[in-house]
């Protein structure tokens, strides 16, 4: 089986059990879909990953001792926003034919049922070959975690599918 169908099933696999999940008490999949997309006419990298709040929630409280309470009324939304923003940088980052890209921006979040959309922007990102991608979201607080990557770029798609073991994966376009 080539890697491209491979990979279209995977993605079908991850998307099917993102919806499926708010049927449990406690999800028994533990996965990330993360899609970035290059916008042609900024030129910039749109970013959406899409990540169970109650895993970010737990990796945060984990890694900085905050309980956030995302979604609640004891949410603090500015603490929350501040917290993810620094859980990401420290788990998700993007190189372009082998240099660092231009700061990611954190452009804000949104709840959608059981799981947390966070948003990000890359500006000024130039023609590129290559792509890095990295994420280790949640690999702190669950050996399986897949955390899987969606790449639009000029219309060509490629993907990645990130777990322990296999963090990093350079995508050709």
């Amino acid at each position: 089986m080539n890697t491209s169908l491979l990979r279209f099933y995977a993605l079908i696999f991850f998307v099917v059990s993102l919806a499926v999940a708010p049927a449990f008490a406690r999800h028994p999949i533990h996965a990330s879909i993360t899609t970035i997309d290059l916008n042609p006419k900024t030129h910039s990298f749109e970013i959406a990953c899409k990540i169970f709040a109650d895993d970010l929630e737990e990796a945060i409280r984990k890694a900085t001792g905050t309980q956030l309470y995302i979604g609640s009324a004891k949410e603090n939304p500015k603490q929350t926003a501040a917290k993810i923003e620094e859980y990401l940088r420290n788990h998700f980052r993007v190189e372009a034919d082998g240099k660092a890209l231009p700061r990611w921006t954190f452009v804000g979040r949104e709840i959608e049922g059981d799981a947390v959309w966070c948003y990000l922007e890359v500006q000024n990102v130039p023609a590129l070959k290559r792509l890095l991608v990295s994420n280790t979201a949640l690999h702190d607080i669950h050996d399986d975690q897949t955390n899987l990557v969606n790449v639009s770029i000029n219309g060509t798609r490629r993907s990645a599918v990130l777990r322990k073991g296999k963090e990093v994966e350079t995508l050709e376009f």
